[in-house]
């Protein structure tokens, strides 16, 4: 027993000389190297400090002053100080604990994996004032906050081994090519879930606020709520870089869930669009759905001024819905081209329906392109219904065209029609009635043009259709069974002193001609398809010329242009006199495709021109058309038979003869 004692008393002699001597070196200039050999027995790194300060009143505490951390020779961390506080729980259990450690004014780093360490927790893991520069990651004066941080397991980033806590402030960070200024984060972290309860800053002169939710397990994001205030973006390829940025990183989310988005009192001008005074609501939008897999989420916009594709936008509005392959529109407005537009209304991927569409005031000039993009836009809908469409005093104009126009005073009204249906464009169902105060089509004028039409069921109906010229009209009435497959048709015309102009003008006829037509027209048949038209093709056409003369071409130049393989379209000189002409009555007779044409001849001083022509719509070999032009000693001949034109240009000035066969296509025969 006495043995015993005394063993006893010898261990409890060695532990206070033990640690006698180890608060001894510790308060002597032994200190690191001692420090240092503890940490080699626990893990691969070491500190190197000018100065440790270490008290026997504050026994679990260390500090070392302008320190380094180094693994094989190389500096991990630089600080100003890092500041220790030992857990008592360490002395009594096998497990190395902090109950804080705090790094201060870290100015360079190359942060380890941490995994070799051994076993270790820390309550409170602080990194205050810190200031980093690499190419990926800057910033400056950050305090990061972590609670429960622990030695983290394989392919766990260290930043990510902590539970509980997490508060972060810096006066800029930069990630990439983000950057904000004046960040906070209060955050939570348990286990696999992230809990985001304040994230604000300055992003671009914007004051950025969120809360959002972050499920590690199966990389899905939530947020709450994400609020951008006084946005200001101007510089396209930055947004350019930011796309190829989150493309790559965001590359591991699965999913992206935005409960609410508010942009406000913001302004954006990029290279395709820009926009002043932005107010933006974007309500339960799910991504990687695309608009049409949508539930039920909305968007709400409004702009003091948006420019889209060159076209300016003045207070636009507007109030989306998305639903499950349909989006609605519970009111779209803006002050455009000088007028006002308003729609109500929904799409789907095949069809639009416009409930109401009000237009006033419009002056619309439209790009050369346009039929491309008419074409684009309309050939996604293969149903095209308007419930109510009113415009008003609106004016479309188009200048950089194969046929110049301009229509002003433009007034509709369309009632429950369905203009287009299984991608085939007609009146299948409803009423339109159309006027015009004014028409310039091609330097020709009309005034005061109305149009009336209808149809029921597919059974449409032009009732009235009055072209005013400056001393003559045109009126039209047609019906056409839209719902037969056959498309039974009868067309009837009726013109009075109508601008012989129309022919060169409108219908590229090669023979710029002024003066007054009366024309009666009847027509039937069939337009299922391009065969039924040509086989059922009947009626009648009758015109009859007054006052015609030749103008801005002299005959000699006529008769030189009609030489070429394609005469369509004839190039004037202002500077020719006016010829006079005379001309018989054109009679047109059309019989189940074919046409029968009276011989048509136009005659003044030094001029004739005859037309004979024999045409079957159904058979090749039964089409011809002949035109025969004398110009004083000189005479042309041009022929179109069985797809060759051939042309004969015979001269007694001289005695010569030319002939010139070409063949052509359907293209080239006269329009």
């Amino acid at each position: 027993m006495r043995l015993l004692s005394k063993s006893v008393l010898i261990l409890v002699l060695i532990v206070v000389v033990f640690l006698t001597t180890l608060i001894g070196l510790l308060h002597s200039r032994y200190n690191q190297p001692l420090v240092n050999f503890i940490l080699a027995q626990v893990s691969p790194y070491q500190v190197v400090a000018k100065k440790i300060d270490y008290d026997i009143r504050t026994p679990y505490q260390i500090r070392f002053e302008h320190a380094e951390i180094t693994e094989n020779q190389q500096v991990l961390i630089h600080a100003d100080s890092i500041q220790l506080w030992l857990s008592k729980s360490s002395i009594t259990k096998d497990k190395l604990a902090f109950d804080g450690i705090q790094i201060n004014n870290i100015t360079s780093a190359n942060m380890p994996l941490l995994t070799s360490l051994p076993p270790l927790t820390i309550k409170r893991l602080v990194f205050n004032n810190t200031n980093l520069n690499t190419p990926t990651f800057a910033i400056k004066h950050g305090l990061i906050q972590f609670d429960n941080w622990q030695t983290p397991a394989a392919n766990i980033p260290w930043w990510q081994s902590f539970n509980g806590s997490l508060k972060m402030s810096a006066t800029s960070i930069k990630w990439h090519q983000f950057e904000l200024q004046q960040l906070l984060i209060n955050a939570n972290k348990h286990h696999q879930q992230w809990q985001f309860d304040g994230i604000s800053g300055l992003w671009h002169q914007a004051k950025i606020t969120a809360q959002a939710q972050f499920n590690n397990t199966d990389h899905s994001l939530t947020i709450e709520q994400l609020t951008l205030n006084k946005l200001r973006l101007q510089d396209q390829q930055l947004v350019n870089d930011w796309q190829q940025q989150l493309t790559q990183h965001l590359a591991p989310l699965t999913a992206i869930n935005i409960k609410r988005l508010d942009v406000i009192d913001s302004s954006i001008e990029l290279a395709q669009w820009s926009a002043d005074g932005i107010n933006l609501s974007l309500q339960n939008w799910h991504w990687p759905q695309n608009y049409w897999q949508q539930q039920n989420s909305r968007l709400s916009f409004s702009a003091s001024h948006v420019q889209w594709h060159q076209v300016n936008f003045e207070q636009p509005l507007a109030e989306l819905q998305f639903m499950p392959q349909q989006i609605i529109s519970h009111g779209m407005s803006a002050h455009m081209m000088e007028g006002f537009v308003r729609i109500d209304g929904w799409i789907d991927p095949q069809q639009l329906f416009v409930s109401d569409l009000k237009a006033s005031g419009i002056k619309w000039f439209l790009n050369k392109d346009w039929p491309q993009r008419w074409q684009q836009w309309q050939h996604q809908y293969t149903d095209i219904i308007f419930k109510n469409l009113n415009i008003n005093n609106s004016q479309i104009t188009s200048s950089a065209t194969a046929i110049p126009f301009q229509l002003a005073g433009i007034d509709i009204d369309v009632q429950d029609a369905v203009l287009k249906q299984n991608n085939q464009w007609g009146l299948w169902q409803g009423q339109l009635e159309a006027n015009l105060g004014f028409g310039s089509i091609n330097q020709v004028i009309i005034n005061q043009a109305i149009a009336t039409m209808h149809s029921n069921a597919g059974k449409w109906q032009l009732d009235k259709l009055v072209l005013p010229f400056n001393y003559g009209m045109l009126k039209a009435r047609a019906r056409v069974a839209l719902n037969d497959p056959q498309r039974p048709w009868q067309l009837t015309l009726m013109g009075d002193t109508i601008p012989a102009q129309t022919l060169s003008q409108w219908l590229s006829l090669p023979l710029p001609l002024t003066g007054a037509i009366d024309t009666q027209i009847k027509l039937h048949g069939l337009a299922g398809t391009q065969a039924d038209f040509n086989h059922h093709l009947s009626g009648t056409a009758s015109a009859d010329f007054r006052q015609l003369a030749l103008i801005n071409i002299t005959p000699q130049q006529l008769f030189t242009q009609w030489q070429q393989s394609n005469f369509s379209t004839v190039n004037q000189t202002a500077t020719a006199p006016e010829l006079p002409l005379t001309a018989t009555p054109l009679i047109l007779t059309a019989q189940h495709g074919t046409i029968q044409m009276q011989p048509l001849t136009a005659m003044a001083k030094g001029f004739a021109l005859n037309i004979d022509s024999r045409w079957n719509l159904t058979d090749t070999k039964q089409q011809q058309l002949k035109l025969k032009l004398t110009t004083g000693c000189q005479q042309l001949i041009k022929e179109w038979l069985q797809g060759v034109s051939t042309v004969t240009v015979d001269s007694s000035c001289n005695g010569n003869t030319k002939y010139v066969p070409v063949k052509v296509a359907d293209t080239a025969l006269p329009h």
